[in-house]
Order: C-alpha cells, then structure tokens, then sequence
C-alpha cells in the first residue's frame, strides 16, 4: 500500500510539473505570436512607408527591393553607428522595445529618411497603471530633475550650458517627445542618455511634470 502511495504521489507531481512547464510554454509562444514583424520597402530611393507606427515589442524589417543599389538603416538621433549596408534581395530587421518615435536615415543616402512610431500596447499599459511610481521615487526623481538636470539647464531651469526646459519653452514638444530625448539623449550636445538610470517610467513622468510646470519654483 505504501509503495502504491508513492508512486500515485510521484505521478501527481510529475503531471503538474508537466503542466507547469507546458502552460510556461504556451504563455512564451502567445508572447511571439502578439510581437509582429511590418515590412518596409526600400524602392527607388525611398522607405515606403516612410511614417510607420507599430506597437512595442514589435519588429521592422527592412526589405532592399532596388535592382542596384544598397542602403542602410541608420538611427543617428540615437547616438548609434550607420548600420550594415544591405544589398537588392537582402533585408535588416530590428525591434522596438521602447515607447517613442525614432527617425532614422539611410547613411549614403541622406535625403531618404523614415520614422518609426513605437506605441504602448495594452499590456504594457496595463502593468504601468498597476505599477504606479511611489512617492518615494518620485521625491528622488525630482531631485534629480532639480540637482542633476539643473546643474545643466539651471537650478531654476531657466538655462545654463542647455537651454530653458521652462513649460512655456518645451510647449511646441509633446511628452513623448521629452521622454525619448531624456532616455536616449542628444547627440553632438551634452545631454547624455538617461536610460541606464531613469526607466521609461520615469521618463515620462518626469516630462508630463516638465510640461506641467511641477517642478518650478514660486
């Protein structure tokens, strides 16, 4: 009867584990299958379409359908070097896991010129909204808003070595403007990328505030 025992005990938990491990399974694939991959053409000289918006996590694939000629994808307002060059019948392929808009240019093709449009799905906007930033981290974000980006846009962000981020300055740029310069910088000035230390989060609260005109001073 023991014996019996056992092996009844040792097969429930080898089915659950089993079940555990396919449910694990089918939660990475469901992930896949809701990240696609959008096509953009590469003919005659142009990124067809040239303005293209996808949701987060999803990819971009390049497609070269010249019959001569190569290009590349070149993020330059991101900091990065030109991407590979790529050949007719060739294609690159990236994904987006941030929030933003992102130009990019081909690089020995200047004037060709495209815009990837990234927008929160509706999960990642679901668990930001069940994530909201404690008054703790907003307290340290504003320090750093007032000590840190004020030592470079001025203590009363009127402007300094960076120019005034005063709300009426920043109005013709949206939030999500400010949040993907504050992550990724701008190139050829001294504003860094803050993306090692603000999350996207952050980012954006940060930026409605700056809108709002929270963090100035009476």
């Amino acid at each position: 009867m023991h014996r019996g025992n056992n092996c009844n005990r040792q097969i429930k938990v080898m089915n659950n584990a089993i079940c555990s491990l396919l449910a694990g399974s089918l939660l990475l694939f469901i992930g896949f299958v809701r990240a696609e991959v959008v096509e953009v053409s590469v003919y005659k000289m142009r990124f067809t379409p040239e303005q293209i918006t996808i949701n987060q996590g999803d990819s971009i694939r390049w497609v070269n359908k010249e019959k001569r000629q190569y290009h590349s994808v070149w993020f330059e307002a991101l900091g990065e070097e030109e991407g590979d060059y790529f050949f007719p019948e060739e294609s690159v392929e990236r994904v987006f896991n941030d929030v933003g808009q992102f130009p990019y240019r081909c690089g020995p093709h200047p004037e060709m010129t495209g815009t990837v449009n990234v927008k929160q799905n509706r999960a990642s906007s679901k668990k930001s909204a069940n994530q909201a930033l404690s008054h703790e981290r907003k307290a340290e974000l504003t320090y750093i808003v007032k000590q840190d980006c004020g030592s470079c846009h001025g203590m009363l962000l009127k402007g300094g070595l960076g120019p005034s981020i005063l709300p009426e300055k920043i109005k013709n740029y949206t939030a999500e403007d400010l949040t993907a310069v504050i992550l990724h910088g701008r190139p050829g000035t001294p504003m860094p990328p803050w993306a090692g230390i603000l999350s996207s989060q952050d980012a954006k609260w940060i930026s409605t505030q700056l809108k709002s005109g929270a963090f100035v001073d009476d």
